[in-house]
């Protein structure tokens, strides 16, 4: 139990520590010079509900966002589905499926679509021109290893695709994840390197990716029925975010679960909007999840997903 105490005051020191390195009025100076931005969005209810702490966590089809060394926890066949209602009547979906290979190794495919909906094109004196759909593609193929109980690494390879109006940006990715789990104590450690990747030509101009890394620890209780996630989060192109969350779970079918992200000099869009919260259900080979987060005077917006073994 001293561990425990340990762990919490880990989490305990980041937040206290943590926002004294940016001040409120800062920006930063790589906002919004970034291909691909609709990478940062994650999947998995799950996670979100935990807002986003998962780097040391996640055992599903969905760590091949979080964490692909987390693939290696799948025991059986899996297919995932996620439907993200995002504000402004914007579409975010997932689906992949994932394939053990003996006790060693995990191999999946996954892909992630970003829909805006209809949108009126204008020509340079604003006048309308035609309607235009644009959308955000990544294709993912995963692998992911152990190596020992207690290490485990994880490769992403990725294909991204975007497309707005009559212009298209095509470009790839890769994540490299790893996994450390102690054997004598309820406590995993996680690294994750995202989105790492050549610049991309759009329009005759080339951006670079949103490089992200996240390390992290999850602390288990209780026979696994509570976990506590903490995660450290380093986009290349926004401050560093701190992610704290919690999952309990009741019978081993109702799973409640609540976290906060919070931007060290401040979330953009208020302190409310780095509160998440969700719950799950688990009935046979199905656990189905949903998750809410506010964002602001944005709205809320609701993720509904889907994990089935076979």
């Amino acid at each position: 139990m001293n561990r425990f105490f340990i762990y919490i005051s880990f989490v305990i020191y980041s937040f206290l520590c943590g926002p004294v390195a940016a001040d409120n009025t800062d920006i930063h100076e790589n906002a919004g010079t970034r291909a691909m931005t609709f990478l940062k969005i994650g999947v998995g209810a799950e996670a979100i509900g935990m807002a986003e702490s998962q780097v040391a966590a996640t055992d599903d089809l969905y760590a091949s966002y979080w964490n692909p060394a987390g693939l290696t926890k799948i025991q059986k066949p899996q297919l995932a589905l996620m439907h993200n209602e995002w504000f402004a009547g914007i579409h975010h979906e997932f689906v992949g499926v994932a394939l053990p290979i003996g006790n060693i190794s995990t191999v999946g495919l996954s892909s992630s679509f970003l829909s805006f909906g209809d949108l009126q094109g204008r020509d340079s004196e604003g006048n309308q021109t035609t309607i235009f759909r644009p959308y955000d593609l990544a294709v993912i193929l995963s692998y992911a290893r152990n190596f020992s109980r207690s290490i485990a690494f994880g490769v992403n390879a990725k294909f991204l695709r975007e497309q707005i109006a009559d212009a298209t940006g095509t470009g790839i990715a890769f994540d490299i994840g790893a996994l450390y789990t102690f054997s004598h104590i309820p406590l995993a450690l996680g690294f994750n390197a995202q989105h790492l990747g050549p610049r991309v030509t759009f329009i005759q101009e080339a951006f670079g990716l949103p490089v992200t890394f996240r390390v992290g620890a999850a602390y288990r209780l209780f026979e696994d029925t509570l976990v506590l996630t903490s995660d450290i989060i380093r986009p290349s192109d926004n401050d560093i975010a701190i992610a704290v969350g919690a999952g309990y779970t009741i019978a081993n079918t109702l799973h409640l679960r609540t976290g906060y992200n919070y931007q060290i000099g401040g979330n953009d869009l208020g302190a409310i909007s780095g509160l998440t919260g969700g719950f799950g259900l688990t009935l046979r080979q199905f656990q189905f999840d949903y998750a809410l987060v506010p964002f602001g005077v944005l709205g809320r917006t609701h993720r509904f997903s889907l994990v089935a073994n076979f």
